[in-house]
């Protein structure tokens, strides 16, 4: 009989320029990095949050490469481009991958505010009379 893992919460530590997550007694240092955790629920809101962070950190990636490629190919190939296109070109890029990265962040801090709400197991007691003599007591987990 396969036995259900007991979910552990996920910590955030927030530093001045860092952001941090404590796990199992373990600190981690990037998101990508509480996959195997978060998967581990075996929530679908988790699953399609934390897999449209990981896209959207993907992309942010490509772009930024990208952008690299770009402001090298300009600076070998000087007076090729104008300096007007290179600075809407490079701050166009950048100003979606800011945008992306904020998104993608919102996508994940769902994820772990959904699987955190998994983790803790409020038990809590339940007292309802059914219009009977008799008095029904449960216990409710959140869902």
């Amino acid at each position: 009989m396969a036995q259900e893992k007991k979910l552990l919460p996920i910590e955030e530590v927030q530093g001045v320029w860092t952001r941090r997550f404590m796990y199992d007694r373990q600190l981690v240092d990037h998101p990508l990095a509480l996959q195997i955790p978060l998967m581990e629920a075996r929530d679908p809101e988790v699953n399609v949050e934390f897999l449209k962070f990981k896209r959207q950190r993907k992309l942010s990636g490509w772009l930024a490469g990208f952008s690299t490629v770009f402001a090298f190919s300009t600076y070998l190939s000087k007076g090729s481009i104008s300096e007007g296109f290179y600075w809407s070109a490079v701050g166009g890029v950048a100003l979606a991958n800011v945008y992306i990265g904020a998104v993608s962040n919102r996508h994940f801090n769902k994820a772990l505010k959904r699987y955190n709400e998994l983790s803790k197991a409020q038990m809590g007691l339940k007292l309802s009379s059914s219009g009977q003599t008799g008095v029904s007591v449960g216990i409710t987990y959140p869902l």
